[in-house]
């Protein structure tokens, strides 16, 4: 049987910080597809500001170059800027895209293309292309995110795309109420965790303790994912300036202002670590945090650390974000400095680490597995297929 493609377009670079787009892949490869991941491109201005956006036009040279078994990468070529604010730049650049995309798909023999997008702008490439089905996976509110970008074109690509596309998903409720009547098949899909990758943290001394925490005194706060401007630097630097008795750890790529943060003695940015390590540095972890502001963008969030951290059965610490407040039976909430105080000061205390609170929070984080959401997304995906078409997408 010809086996059919997964063109997926994403945000998210394959080798960096390991998000919803990377989880689902895997499982579609695995699932039965071939799996095209069309990486970020870099824009012809981009490394003027990051140089490390020189290494994505080196990607573009390679071409389709395989990374897992039934993956693919594709590095698109460099595009103009603004095409977030506009639609004629974005028409250009996903033209360009599609050249590649095109490019890519001649080396394989398949009629059966199907479209999984995580983003709007991908509306005015459809034109070019011939696919079985087209998918959006709204995980963000793109139109709220700061920088070079004009929300009304943001929101009428979006728009567009969700009444194209055969099936629509979101991460989060107020995603889902913002786009009420852009789609006629729109589903609420959270997201979720690789349970068996993370419990393992649970138990001290499965793993040594890494070098860079052996100089670091515990109780840990810890922290890890994309430091950025919705973390609410100013208020996590409030805390760990007064709770002195405390380390806090940091673990990703930083890309706002954390100088006053980063002077304290007690704080220790450790830079990016790779997925599979992660649990590593957890278990050391005596409490999480999920420190995100509270605004337009973060109100649709629905944080994949949080699943993560619980299972790992680790104590979690938020402010009060809409996704994470139905979770308030193993998170405790804070949004002012004092709260946080008191919240982290009840979760380094040993009644937070009993084998029940453990095991509480680690079924949170079992029954929001990867898995259990993907089995949502290709049920939904594959209604209306021949049965044969069904048994296929969904074997293991």
């Amino acid at each position: 049987m010809e086996q059919p493609i997964m063109l997926t377009i994403s945000a998210a670079e394959w080798d960096g910080i390991q998000h919803r787009p990377h989880h689902f892949m895997r499982r579609s490869a695995r699932s039965g597809w071939r799996v095209i991941y069309v990486e970020p491109p870099a824009t012809l201005i981009a490394p003027l500001k990051n140089k490390k956006m020189l290494e994505r036009w080196k990607c573009w040279r390679k071409g389709l170059r395989k990374t897992e078994e039934g993956i693919y990468l594709l590095a698109p070529p460099p595009t103009l800027p603004f095409g977030n604010k506009y639609r004629w730049v974005n028409k250009f650049n996903q033209w360009l895209i599609s050249r590649s995309i095109k490019k890519a798909l001649s080396r394989f023999k398949a009629s059966e293309i199907d479209l999984f997008t995580f983003l709007p702008n991908i509306v005015d490439m459809l034109p070019a292309l011939s696919v079985r089905k087209v998918i959006y996976d709204c995980v963000d509110d793109h139109a709220a995110f700061t920088g070079l970008i004009n929300a009304d074109v943001v929101h009428q690509m979006e728009k567009e795309l969700m009444a194209r596309a055969d099936v629509s998903f979101s991460t989060a409720r107020q995603l889902m109420e913002d786009r009420q009547g852009w789609s006629s098949n729109f589903h609420l899909v959270p997201n979720g965790a690789e349970y068996e990758h993370f419990e393992a943290a649970s138990q001290e001394g499965t793993f040594p303790l890494p070098q860079e925490l052996q100089e670091i005194s515990r109780p840990i706060v810890g922290f890890y994912g994309g430091i950025s401007d919705w973390i609410n630097i100013p208020l996590i630097t409030e805390v760990a300036r007064e709770m002195t008795h405390l380390s806090f750890v940091f673990i990703g790529p930083v890309a706002t202002q954390v100088e006053e943060l980063k002077k304290l003695p007690n704080v220790h940015m450790l830079g990016t670590k790779a997925y599979q390590d992660l649990p590593q540095y957890i278990q050391y972890f005596d409490t999480t945090l999920i420190p995100f502001r509270i605004n337009k963008l973060t109100e649709s969030v629905n944080p994949v650390k949080l699943y993560e951290y619980l299972s790992a059965g680790k104590p979690v610490v938020s402010t009060p974000l809409p996704e994470v407040l139905s979770y308030r039976e193993v998170v405790e909430i804070g949004s002012t400095k004092e709260e946080l105080l008191s919240a982290i000061e009840k979760t380094i205390q040993p009644e937070s680490h009993t084998t029940e609170q453990i095991t509480k929070r680690q079924e949170v984080g079992r029954t929001n597995s990867w898995d259990a959401r993907w089995e949502q997304i290709v049920a939904l995906i594959q209604e209306g297929q021949p049965k044969e078409k069904r048994e296929y997408v969904t074997k293991r």
